[in-house]
């Protein structure tokens, strides 16, 4: 019965509109058009909510037209009256949203998924309602901080992980609109290097055993961090310099990491990769530029592969 009231509900709809387009493209109604399709729209809106009603609340498909409908019928009046304002588009996406809004009320565990597109609805009609005034930096941080919280009531409801992990990158990733819009925009490249490396070294100590593959991203990206901070904050009298010293720290914090896995969690490999960096440190401090000695170190590590390749089978 309730399939057989929506397909009436759909059909006396669609027979109304095509009358009504059909009569404005034979050029009645030309005047009245806004004002009798705003009274149209509404009335689907209001009949598609009684409709969702009777058919029961589980049934949140239905809020759509409800919704979008709702939408066009104040957008029309808008119109109708004169006004000219982003704003008044922001209806329509909260038409939009509330279905999933719904669907992820009446059952949490099962339409976890309805959080993303809701959260996308609510950055487009924030942004509708704030675009005319508001800076472009404030709207792209909205963007991401809005995401950060959409991915933490994920990762709230489900516990997954990688919830967790969007969440974190968009919080991170928020700030730096922001900071662009100091005096030192700059400073950026440290949060999100330092923001990146914070999750890998949190990863590593709640299971440093099982997980200290942690270490590697964590090291690199904290210390690509603080060469970036030396650079910006220090570089600006000799340039020169600052490009040694921070190819030297680069390096060396690479070869710090490794020790630390080589050391803490014996894997000899490690030893090797920090032997290696260590050198390179040492290399770079003396000449500075390394761009002419990469070729040599590539030419001397693939000598020393053949070596080992062909002294294993005459061995």
């Amino acid at each position: 019965m309730r399939k057989n009231l929506a397909r009436i509900f759909g059909g006396i709809l669609l027979i109304a509109a095509g009358v009504v387009a059909l009569l404005q493209t034979q050029g009645y109604l030309t005047d009245l058009a806004p004002n009798i399709w705003m009274i149209i729209f509404a009335g689907i809106s209001v009949l598609s909510l009684a409709f969702y009603f009777i058919s029961g609340v589980e049934n949140w498909g239905l809020l759509f037209p409800a919704g979008i409908f709702a939408a066009l019928a104040f957008l029309l009046g808008m119109v109708v009256k004169g006004e000219d304002n982003p704003a008044m588009a922001a209806p329509l996406f909260v038409g939009i949203g509330l279905p999933f809004v719904v669907a992820f009320l009446l059952d949490r565990k099962r339409n976890w998924w309805a959080l993303i597109p809701t959260g996308v609805m609510a950055f487009l009609t924030v942004v509708l309602l704030v675009v005319e005034n508001t800076p472009g930096e404030v709207i792209g941080a909205a963007l991401f901080f809005i995401l950060a919280i959409t991915f933490g009531l994920v990762y709230a409801t489900r516990r997954l992980v990688w919830a967790a992990i969007v969440a974190y990158v968009m919080l991170v990733l928020g700030f730096t609109p922001l900071i662009a819009m100091s005096q030192r925009p700059e400073l950026a490249g440290i949060v999100v290097m330092f923001g990146i490396a914070l999750p890998f070294l949190l990863i590593y100590l709640r299971s440093p055993e099982a997980r200290w593959w942690a270490l590697i991203p964590g090291g690199i990206t904290a210390t690509v961090g603080l060469v970036v901070a030396i650079v910006l904050l220090f570089g600006g009298d000799n340039p020169a310099s600052m490009e040694r010293i921070s190819g030297v720290v680069m390096y060396l914090g690479a070869a710090l990491t490794f020790v630390a896995i080589w050391l803490r969690h014996h894997k000899r490999w490690a030893m090797w990769v920090a032997i290696g960096t260590a050198v390179l440190a040492i290399i770079s401090g003396i000449v500075g530029d390394m761009e002419r000695l990469y070729p040599w170190l590539l030419v001397i590590v693939g000598v020393l592969l053949l070596y080992r390749a062909f002294r294993g089978k005459t061995s």
